[in-house]
């Protein structure tokens, strides 16, 4: 704001500092976009009045939406509050704005093939002047990530990469596949190819702590003579020397017909929340695990109180 309130400057000159272009429309994007929003309007008008006109927030999104997490509604009430009409034009400094004036912009379906000093280059063609610009879209693995990929012997591996796409594909073990049980992988750097979880927190959270448990209470560098005859990498095998089997051990070993294995990991989905801005925001917590018709779906200021909580 201080850059465009220099004197000499064109309309437009304030107009592109002015422009602030979060890439990717995922929750980080998304709030990043809401939270701004709320700075701008409400301190905007008290310190920098003649500037707005200027301000554009433009959320670039490859995808054709929003927080794809989401369930449909909670996406299109997203989209409603992020393109409501700022509440700065309801007060005096409506004369100062431009008709049809629109403080968020949503360009869907607009991947990013390049960004200059200045400038953002879409997929289409087009392309977008800016003064700030705020990469929520993901990164790219790190070159450990790969140089292990690489290493990981057999087809497996390579094979998985279809699906896992620079990320080590491991199974429900997070053994990384090619590595014989003895490279353990979690986190964003992982993808489990039978169930593909989202690279979140809360999923990495809790496979860190089934792989400390893991490591813990199982022998997984013991090799069982089943998989020397196979040729087949088994579950890591239990030691129950010193303890007694847990709930998720048994439940694994009625289903396996065998207490000799680990339970695999399970992902406990405890909800997603999403701040919308203006004290507004999205929960979805499912009420039971696998089932996207049973869930608790809130918005607005019941949203946002579920997002304090």
């Amino acid at each position: 704001f201080e850059r465009a309130n220099l004197p000499r400057l064109s309309d437009e000159e304030r107009e592109s500092i002015l422009t602030f272009a979060v890439i990717g429309a995922g929750p980080t994007g998304i709030e990043f976009a809401s939270e701004l929003r709320d700075f701008i309007e409400q301190d905007g008008p008290k310190y920098y009045p003649s500037l707005l006109k200027y301000v554009r927030i433009k959320v670039i999104e490859a995808s054709t939406t929003i927080l794809a997490p989401f369930d449909q509604s909670l996406q299109q009430a997203a989209i409603d509050q992020l393109t409501r009409e700022s509440d700065f034009s309801k007060s005096f400094e409506s004369t100062v704005l431009p008709p049809n004036y629109q403080l968020t912009e949503l360009l869907l379906d607009s991947g990013v093939s390049e960004i200059t000093e200045d400038s953002i280059l879409l997929s289409n063609g087009n392309s977008i002047r800016y003064g700030l610009s705020v990469w929520a879209a993901g990164n790219g693995p790190l070159p450990i990530t790969l140089n292990i990929i690489d290493s990981l012997t057999g087809d497996e591996q390579a094979e998985a990469q279809s699906v896992a796409r620079g990320r080590i594909a491991v199974d429900p073990w997070c053994r990384a596949l090619g590595g014989d049980g003895k490279i353990f992988a979690f986190g964003d750097c992982s993808c489990t190819i039978t169930n593909q979880l989202p690279a979140t927190a809360q999923v990495a959270s809790q496979q860190g702590e089934f792989l400390a448990r893991l490591l813990s209470q199982c022998n997984v560098d013991e090799t069982d003579t089943e998989a020397e005859t196979t040729n087949k990498l088994l579950p890591p095998l239990k030691d129950l020397s010193n303890r007694g089997e847990t709930l998720a051990e048994r439940i694994c070993s009625f289903s396996t017909q065998s207490n000799r294995f680990a339970a695999p990991f399970q992902f406990l989905n405890l909800g997603i929340l999403a701040y919308t801005g203006a004290g507004s925001a999205l929960a979805q917590v499912p009420i039971t695990p696998n089932n996207k018709d049973n869930m608790i779906k809130g918005k607005g200021k019941v949203g946002f109180g579920l997002w304090r909580s």
